[in-house]
């Protein structure tokens, strides 16, 4: 999402490695924050929880698309090929299951991807020099 960012600040296109059918999906940082919270609150000790967000799964197209109406523009955008420093195995799909997260210590993500998108490139707006 910065490389994102600083690349839209920078009047530059973004480049969406691959088909950009890859699926991912963001958690607003006060979200990512309360649930770190209440595993050092709540959790069990030694447990292990996932903390993030699994709605919406968007692909990488996809969310382009989304910037693109949380900003009332269009943004450049390129299909690219995979550079060499990417892992052969990188995987098409990421998405974390909460469900132990939200039985065990009550996590819930309240913040949607537009409203984190808003949120976001608001501040990087207001913050990133263009220097891409």
């Amino acid at each position: 999402m910065p490389n994102f960012a600083s690349l839209i600040k920078a009047s530059r296109p973004l480049h969406v490695y691959g088909s950009g059918d890859q699926t991912r999906t963001f958690c607003y940082i006060t979200d990512a924050m309360n649930g770190f919270l209440r595993v050092i609150t709540d959790g069990g000790p030694g447990e292990a929880y996932n903390i993030g967000n699994p709605k919406p799964e968007i692909s990488m197209v996809d969310l382009v698309e989304t910037m693109e109406k949380v900003l009332g523009r269009k943004i450049d955008h390129r299909l690219m090929e995979y550079p060499d420093s990417y892992p052969a195995d990188e995987p098409q799909r990421r998405c974390p299951d909460i469900t132990k997260a939200r039985r065990q210590i009550g996590f819930a993500p309240n913040v949607t991807l537009e409203e984190g998108l808003r949120r976001f490139l608001g501040w990087t707006d207001r913050t990133y020099t263009g220097d891409a």
